[in-house]
């Protein structure tokens, strides 16, 4: 009876998170997610432009009305990253796609941000470099794109747990992480809010998201040893905390070593990905596991 009691709270929680997880991902959502993307968009573009015409003179808002695709884009990523914190409990692999796909949506705005940068009246001797970088992001954000696409085309979701028990109990240590990265997210951006409107420093909340990615990412692959002493799993989970450290690298680097940082990243996910499901997948059917 008391190992019930005990464990009442516990399945509470993962209740919440379960109902969290299914509002976020549901239709209606993402139909109030659109609309707070065009208002965000609409909003900010058009005090931009009272900004620049001399009618507003608040020194937060920018005179370039490029920086409305800047802010947009942003806000998008914050999302993503929302999205990010809950495939974690579905997946470890999912968690790794999501990641890269934040990574090619950063360096579209890295494009947009470039293109925004470039003076009114311009030559070409001026902004021959700037060109090329942003074609550099572009391209970048093209070739994650495919490598996407290529690992979710290779990726089987092979188990590594040997009974259903198990499966649930990793699952369980996996929503509890994300909870907690979900409640860490929230309160970078508040404090990032709070530094911007205070007009004081503010940091960049990916680089720092992605520092504390690396923390879970290599938490997981400690906590997958109790499920699983298979070195292949060990090594994919490695491979996985790895790659995020990659993709940290190339939010810290400037244009274009932070192209070649996130495509390595992506090449190296689609090469783990290739392997590990060859040569697993057989191992699997030969030990019946039970899928996660």
């Amino acid at each position: 009876m008391r190992h019930t009691q005990h464990k009442e709270p516990y399945r509470t929680f993962l209740r919440f998170f379960n109902t969290l997880g299914q509002r976020w991902e549901s239709a209606a959502t993402y139909k109030w997610l659109s609309i707070i993307m065009i208002v965000t968009f609409l909003l900010s573009l058009s005090l931009i432009l009272l900004r620049k015409e001399g009618v507003i003179y608040w020194e937060l808002i920018p005179d370039n009305p490029f920086k409305a695709i800047e802010l947009s884009f942003t806000l998008l990523l914050f999302f993503e990253v929302i999205s990010l914190v809950f495939s974690l409990e579905r997946s470890v692999s999912k968690s790794m796609e999501v990641q890269l796909e934040i990574l090619s949506l950063i360096l579209l705005r890295n494009a947009f941000k470039e293109f925004g940068d470039f003076p009114v009246d311009f030559v070409w001797s001026q902004i021959q470099t700037d060109v090329l970088y942003m074609f550099a992001n572009a391209f970048g954000a093209l070739i994650i794109f495919l490598f996407i696409i290529l690992i979710r085309k290779y990726e089987k979701r092979l188990p590594i747990c040997r009974s259903i028990d198990l499966m649930k109990s990793f699952i369980a240590i996996k929503k509890s992480l994300s909870l907690l990265l979900l409640f860490i997210f929230l309160g970078l951006i508040i404090t990032d809010m709070v530094y911007f409107f205070r007009q004081e420093h503010t940091f960049n909340f990916f680089h720092k998201f992605y520092t504390i990615l690396i923390f879970s990412d290599i938490f997981l692959v400690f906590v997958s040893l109790r499920y699983s002493n298979s070195y292949l799993v060990l090594f994919r989970n490695s491979g996985y905390a790895l790659a995020t450290v990659i993709i940290r690298l190339a939010l810290e680097t400037p244009t274009p070593y932070n192209v070649m940082l996130g495509v390595t990243a992506a090449l190296f996910v689609l090469g783990l990905v290739f392997i590990y499901n060859k040569v697993y997948v057989s191992y699997t059917k030969s030990n019946g596991l039970q899928n996660l």
